[in-house]
Parts: structure tokens; sequence; C-alpha cells
């Protein structure tokens, strides 16, 4: 998987122990000038060996670049099969037992699945865990470019030479043929979870 962040303290943790329970091997990710703590747990994961740390101080926010490099790295450099393109909001949950088994059950031909993305709106503010309190999904059907549109995303197959559309949502490069009309994958995305992360 790879993972862009920024001052995602609040779910970086969660997020990341999520997909190594589903399946997730390791984590190549990029931190982009956090200063509330996202660092350090990204720090911490990297010395547990399961996630390598880049760092851009760049305040251009090239998530395009800086995807397609980590996407490339994953296959190059960590001996990837499949890469998910994760922001630190998503929580990618397999059809099935895994991520290994759903994505396994890919014919050879295809090299990029879609997942739907599912989102959850914003709930009243409390002191618990954000995904205990944001319990409500947004399903009306919403394709502009808004924070809560539901859309998909893609998870492909690595690639040295992969790159990476606007948002994360394609994958482009040689063999990375679209399979069509099956979901496999759902993201369950929480990208506004109080008030202080609206602001």
């Amino acid at each position: 998987m790879t993972l862009l962040a920024r001052d995602e303290v609040d779910v970086i943790d969660a997020q990341i122990a999520f997909h190594l329970n589903a399946g997730v091997d390791f984590v190549v990710a990029t931190d982009n000038r956090s200063q509330d703590g996202t660092t350090e747990v990204l720090e911490r994961y990297e010395r547990a060996g399961v996630l390598h740390l880049l760092r851009e101080d760049g305040d251009d926010m090239r998530q395009s670049e800086w995807v397609s490099r980590m996407a490339r790295l994953a296959a190059t450099e960590f001996g990837a099969d499949w890469v998910l393109n994760a922001d630190a909001d998503e929580f990618w949950w397999p059809q099935g037992a895994g991520l290994a088994e759903v994505l396994g059950a890919v014919p050879d031909r295809y090299g990029v699945v879609r997942a739907a993305w599912r989102n959850f709106v914003p709930r009243p503010p409390g002191a618990d865990f954000f995904a205990d309190r944001m319990t409500v999904r947004l399903c009306t059907p919403a394709f502009h470019h808004h924070p809560l549109s539901t859309h998909s995303k893609s998870a492909h197959r690595a690639r040295p030479d992969v790159r990476i559309g606007r948002g994360n949502h394609e994958a482009f490069g040689e063999g990375l043929l679209p399979l069509r009309g099956w979901y496999p994958l759902e993201i369950l995305h929480f990208p506004v979870r109080s008030l202080e992360h609206c602001v």
C-alpha cells in the first residue's frame, strides 16, 4: 500500500493497522510536512519493519507525482504484486477473506480492479473513536469534485512504469487493463472526522 499523509494523527495509526491486518504486506508512505504527531506514528511502523518512509517538505502537494513514485518503489524495491494507493482517511475492505484472496482471483490479463468508495458523513463531536461515531454513510451518487462525492478508486498490479492519476483514482501503465463491472473491494472513506479537522 502507498500512503500520502499530512497531519492525520487522529486516523493514521488505525488506518495502517487495519490494512496490515487485512493482508497488506508492506506500506510505502510519504509524509508531507506533518506537525501533529503523524510523522512519529509512521516512524514507529518503519522501526517495526513494515513501512518505508519518504519525506516531502514542499507545500505544492504534487500528489500524482509522489504517489507514482511510491507505487514504482513498491514494484521495484519491495516486491509488490498488487498496490493500493490509499489516503489516510480510507479503509480498503476486501469482499472476501482478505486482500490476497480477492486480488488473487483476478485473471492474469487484467491489471486494474475497481474499489467502490463508501463515504461516511460528519457526525456530532464526541470523545469516542471516529469509526464508532461516524456510522452514517452517504448513499446518493455524486460525481462532482466534492469531499463526499461517490465514485471509485483503483487497485493495480505492481509495475515499474506506473503513473497514478489525479486523486489516486486511476493507474496507467503497460498491462494495466481494467476489469470492469466487478468491485471486489470497498473503500470506507472518513473525509471529515471533526469540526477541528474540517477547519
